[in-house]
């Protein structure tokens, strides 16, 4: 058997090298005229789809909140917080039309294997991110307008505390929902549009969105979330239980009934179904609807702040 000499060996290892970078050079052409290809159906149907979406929000309220003479922590961040708020409202807007349009590129293309592909690397990440908005949107509208609501108090009212109900807790504490909810609505009953701002954003995330998208927001941010369109999530749910017995009936039948003291660890055997693409995005346009209303009321209590204020 005759020995490889340091040429050959070296022969050997740069053919090698060539075939995998030919195979990587064929598979990255591959990759980008798909994508080209996908991207410039996405621009179509983006176009397409135009007339359909259902608009941003301006910022009027912004310089109306700007040039108003409020208290110093209103001239401070009044004004901020509000374009805040439009803004991730606005990016929220413009990512769901974006949704829209890739949810019928993936419909396009028949092999799963494609629509896996469009899936993780330009679906995902919008769709991610605009189901996390109706959350943070209405917790967001809901902090900015109890500040508003509070200062304008403190200006307008004569003799009013600069006291909030958070100022109890324990510091890097805050409100839960329920509770900012309930400030809010003492916050506001002095003004004639709160009403209409409250309504409209008590509407937003509500338990009918969290169940048609398998309360999304909060599995991902807290647990495993269901995949979108394609793939499974497989679970061991263990809980603490009471044991059961198989008891026998007087008919002669047996029951399984729960022990009154015993316990035992219990596993349940689950799988999360993903989430229809077309479902999902229909919610969350509809949610993105009703944070429409909710800023235009947004803006009409703001007004009424700034007039009272500067009266």
């Amino acid at each position: 058997m005759s020995k490889s000499t340091p040429e050959a060996s070296n022969e050997l290892e740069a053919d090698t090298r060539t075939a995998v970078e030919n195979v990587t050079d064929s598979d990255w052409e591959r990759w980008r005229s798909f994508t080209a290809e996908a991207y410039e159906c996405f621009h179509e149907k983006l176009l397409a789809s135009r007339l359909q979406f259902p608009g941003l929000s301006d910022y009027s309220s912004v310089e109306r909140a700007r040039e108003t003479a409020g208290t110093f922590a209103w001239a401070w961040g009044a004004a901020a917080e509000i374009q805040e708020a439009i803004n991730s409202a606005n990016a929220w807007g413009m990512r769901l039309h974006e949704w829209g349009a890739w949810r019928q590129v993936v419909d396009s293309y028949e092999l799963d294997e494609d629509k896996w592909e469009l899936l993780y690397h330009f679906v995902e990440p919008i769709a991610f991110f605009c189901m996390f908005q109706p959350s943070s949107l209405a917790d967001r509208l809901m902090i900015a307008s109890e500040a508003l609501l509070h200062q304008a108090n403190c200006k307008v009212f004569s003799g009013e505390p600069d006291r909030l109900d958070q100022d109890s807790l324990r510091p890097g504490k805050t409100l839960r929902r329920s509770d900012r909810r309930r400030q809010l609505n003492r916050l506001g009953k002095r003004w004639s549009n709160f009403n209409a701002f409250r309504n409209a954003l008590w509407a937003m995330d509500g338990a009918d969105y969290q169940r048609v998208t398998g309360n999304f927001r909060d599995l991902s941010a807290h647990s495993f979330a269901p995949r979108l369109m394609m793939g499974q999530v497989s679970r061991a749910i263990r809980s603490v239980a009471p044991l059961q017995e198989v008891v026998a009936q007087p008919e002669g039948d047996y029951l399984l009934v729960d022990h009154p003291t015993k316990k035992c660890v219990r596993y349940e055997m689950g799988v999360l179904q993903p989430l229809p693409l077309d479902t999902s995005h229909a919610a969350n346009l509809a949610e993105y609807k009703k944070a429409l209303i909710a800023l235009s009321a947004f803006a009409a209590l703001i007004d009424e702040l700034c007039a009272r204020m500067d009266g």
